[in-house]
Formats: C-alpha cells, structure tokens, sequence
C-alpha cells in the first residue's frame, strides 16, 4: 500500500518506481529495495524533488553508479535518486579546463578527453564510478586523486535550493575524504594537461590492462572494502592473515585482490557485513591494525 508521500511523488514524476529493489543499481548487485527511486534529468527536477521532500520530511539519498556502495538487506528509506541526462555532460572549455556532470561515468570522462588530445587523468580510468561519488570520497589510485584535479565544484545548497560553487581550496581533501559528505554535487571543474591524443590513449591502455591483471573486474564487487592504514596496505594485511579466498555465506574475500569482497554466490549484505567483521577482528589480533572502511555502508538492516 502506498503512503501519502508516496502517493505526491508519483503525481509530481510520474516516472517514479516505488519500492524498488536497489540491488540493480549496484556493482554489488545487492541491496534492498528503495521506498522510492527516481532518475532526475535536469536541475528543474531536481528542484522540485528537493522542494517535495523538504515539505514532507522525507530524506532523499543520491546514488552514482553504486560502485562503492553497500546497500543493506532492509533497504533505504525516503527517496533514492539518480544523476542522468542533463548531469551527463562534458564540456570541453579553454587551456586544458573541463567541466564535468556528476553523472558522468570516470572510465567515460578519460576516454573522452584522450580523445581531445587532455590528459593528467590517466591514472583515476579503472575507478568505476562516477564524477560526482568520486569528487565526493576523493577516489584515486596510488599514482593519483581526483582531487589534484579539481579547480571547483558546483554543488546543489539544500537550503537556497540552488547551485552554489566552492573552490577547491575551501574544499577539503584527504585520503578518500572531501569533507563534502551530505551535500549533492552538480559538476565540477577539472584542469586536464593538453598533451599528444596518442601517447595519452597508450598511457590509458597501460592503466586498463594492469588493473585487468591485479583486480577482479569481472565479478561483482564495489572495489577496495578498506582504507590502506598508515604504513600498510589493507590487501597485504589480509593475504599475510590466510583470508584470500575466504567464503562467508555468499559472499569471499577475492582470490586475485584481497582489499576486494566479491558477491560469488547471490550474496547479501548480511553476509559482506559478517566477512568484514571477521577480517577486521583477524587483522585487529595478528597485526594490531584497526582496518576502516572505504565504501559506504547504508540503510537498514532486516
């Protein structure tokens, strides 16, 4: 039975899919449902959305490509919305200057600025996420964060309900933190280094095929579980402690990357939550590291 916000959702954006189950909008392919998910396709959407919920008390959760994402088996509650169309844009502006909707895809992003001769990103082509959760939990690789990128970022003030730009220097970035937590990125603007379309295509290939050799690209998984801690690196930490391979329900520690939890077997998030827990206390007593997550654990638990 539809509640009453529910009911004023679906007047407004017809498109709306209530009680959606979330496990399809995550590289996790896990996840409860959704008491409402909508794609917004322009910021006028967007306005109204968050005019709607503010009225209503309704708390709304952006989602990018969930690819550092888990969603709990009892779902979100509110309204769960998405970044298309017109938060899809590049624009290719002067002397190496990009503008990028948050919607934007990062693998997407390189590839088309090779393609315009911009490069400086090379690194970041194996993150699979997009522009705006990357610009949120300063994604990166050992060589680079999107940060070192990053000349100001459009977000949405919930209280004006208007676009508002902060520049990257009231913008605060550290190891895969912004300080942007809550807020809702529109764009932002990247500075990329002109340089040969060639050399730059070959010095993305290069990046593609090591992350093919040292990560598990083809299972489902939302990238690196936990942060390196100071000194170590959570992988080796966890492959010294004989947890590669490790099975939890449907749910193992990844053969190839042991910072990778791989959904093999039609996991659920009960079953990743109780693999981490397990590899946080192993790791806690052999090496007296305290290991913190690097992906997002939301909703509720069944």
């Amino acid at each position: 039975m539809e509640s009453e916000w529910q009911e004023g959702l679906k007047k407004i954006f017809p498109q709306a899919r209530l009680n959606e189950p979330l496990f399809r909008y995550t590289t996790f392919k896990i996840g409860g449902p959704a008491e409402a998910y909508l794609e917004l396709s322009n910021r006028l959407e967007l306005e109204t959305l968050m005019r709607f919920c503010s009225r209503s008390n309704i708390p709304v959760f952006f989602i990018g490509w969930g690819s550092n994402l888990l969603i709990l088996d009892g779902g979100i509650p509110g309204v769960v919305a998405t970044l298309k169309g017109d938060f899809e844009k590049i624009d290719f502006l002067e002397k190496g200057l990009v503008r990028v909707g948050s919607g934007v895809r990062i693998p997407q992003l390189i590839s088309v600025a090779a393609s315009h001769g911009l490069g400086g990103a090379e690194p970041l082509v194996g993150i699979p996420g997009t522009l705006g959760g990357a610009v949120m939990m300063n994604a990166g690789t050992r060589d680079l964060e999107i940060g070192a990128l990053i000349q100001d970022v459009e977000i949405f003030d919930s209280k004006t309900l208007k676009p508002q730009f902060v520049d990257s220097s009231q913008v605060s970035f550290s190891y895969r933190s912004s300080g942007l937590s809550g807020r809702v990125i529109l764009s932002a603007l990247l500075r990329l280094r002109e340089g040969d379309k060639v050399d730059i295509m070959k010095r993305v290939a290069d990046h593609q095929s090591k992350r093919l050799k040292t990560q598990p690209v083809h299972t489902f998984n939302v990238g690196s579980i936990f942060k390196n801690p100071n000194g170590f690196f959570a992988a080796e930490l966890i492959e010294k402690a004989g947890l590669k391979g490790m099975e939890h329900g449907g749910a193992r520690v990844s053969p190839l990357h042991a910072n990778f939890i791989e959904n093999f077997n039609n996991a659920k998030a009960s079953d990743v939550v109780g693999l981490i827990e397990i590899i946080r206390r192993k790791i806690k007593e052999d090496a007296g590291v305290e290991l913190e997550l690097e992906i997002k654990v939301v909703g509720r638990s069944l």
